[in-house]
């Protein structure tokens, strides 16, 4: 292909990323308070902060009220323009992260779309703002970046505390070995759901864990003591494809020629471990998993880098990801912001 054409075809989809920004922008910040689960929620802290100006750092981050007070002064109806803001945020560094790091940029708007836009462009908003700072943060783990690496995790847990498990994903490996304990990683966490040791050992070492850590877990605790979230079916139909497509990615790990793609299955095996894990909390289960698993919009479409019939399984990605879609409405009962 020549310069010409190249150029022509960058601009083609600089074009489509624009619109794609502008309607997804306009759904997300514009959507009428209760159609999601969350906006009333968000709607009656924000009113609740306005009226009484109370710093609650625990429960919620400082983005949130930065925010809050910049919607203030910008807008005449605060709500919606916390909800602009987000949209704003939180599409426009993820379509920017596709863009910039997919191999595969259009495969990659279809899965964004279908597996977390709905999710966290118009749920768990403050969510998706830090796990779109964590796909920009995914390259600097290959380059070794750990200053770049930390501005971004310092940023996302601004957003959202639940993104200081980052710190943890810079310290994979991102050669092709161990593949063995990656094999054996998600079974782990299935074998100590039956066992059932993971709600002690949790409540053992949360009283050592930061305050905003542990203030949230333990919610969760207190949720489920009172009935709440409850159940989460281990073996769905969801986690279970994933834990399909990921031995079919491990088994071939070999094949992936960049360290990236190896970084990506290894991430995908601890979103599983992470959700069979804390299966015995929903929310747990879900968010953990939830924002490890947003590297999906990376990966799924990386799969046709190793096979030979690449318009086939470029059609198994969209139509998995269509299905995706109906499974994110779905999900989205147990991820409370």
């Amino acid at each position: 292909m020549n310069t010409k054409n190249i150029s022509r075809n960058n601009r083609y989809y600089s074009y489509l990323f624009v619109l794609f920004f502008v309607l997804l922008f306009f759904i997300a910040g514009f959507r009428p308070v209760g159609i999601d689960r969350d906006s009333k929620g968000y709607a009656s802290l924000i009113q609740s902060f306005i009226t009484t100006h109370n710093y609650n750092f625990i429960r919620t981050e400082p983005s949130f009220y930065l925010i809050v007070n910049v919607s203030k002064f910008l807008f005449d109806d605060v709500v919606r323009g916390v909800f602009i803001i987000y949209a704003l945020l939180g599409v426009s560094l993820t379509l920017y992260a596709i863009k910039k790091h997919s191999s595969f940029p259009l495969l990659s708007l279809i899965v964004y779309f279908c597996f977390y836009f709905v999710l966290h462009a118009m749920t768990q908003i403050r969510v998706g703002v830090a796990a779109a700072i964590f796909l920009l943060a995914i390259p600097d783990i290959v380059n070794r970046n750990l200053k770049s690496f930390l501005i971004k995790t310092a940023l996302a847990t601004l957003f959202h505390y639940s993104a200081i498990i980052m710190l943890f994903i810079y310290l994979i490996n991102l050669k092709h070995n161990k593949q063995l304990f990656y094999l054996f990683l998600p079974l782990i966490g299935i074998l100590l759901t039956i066992i059932n040791v993971r709600k002690f050992f949790l409540m053992s070492i949360v009283s050592f864990l930061l305050e905003i850590l542990s203030y949230k877990i333990n919610l969760y605790f207190t949720m489920h003591g009172m009935g709440m979230f409850t159940e989460v079916k281990v073996f769905n139909i969801y986690y279970s494809s994933l834990l399909i497509i990921y031995y079919f990615a491990i088994i071939n790990i070999n094949k992936f020629k960049k360290e990236i793609d190896v970084l990506q299955i290894k991430i995908m095996g601890w979103m599983l471990f992470s959700f069979y894990f804390f299966s015995f909390s929903p929310v747990l289960a879900f968010r953990i998993s939830g924002f490890l698993g947003v590297s999906l919009i990376f990966f799924l479409p990386n799969l046709i880098s190793i096979v030979r019939e690449k318009y086939f399984i470029s059609f198994v990605v969209f139509l998995y990801s269509i299905i995706g879609l109906f499974n994110c409405i779905f999900v989205q009962k147990f991820l409370h912001f």
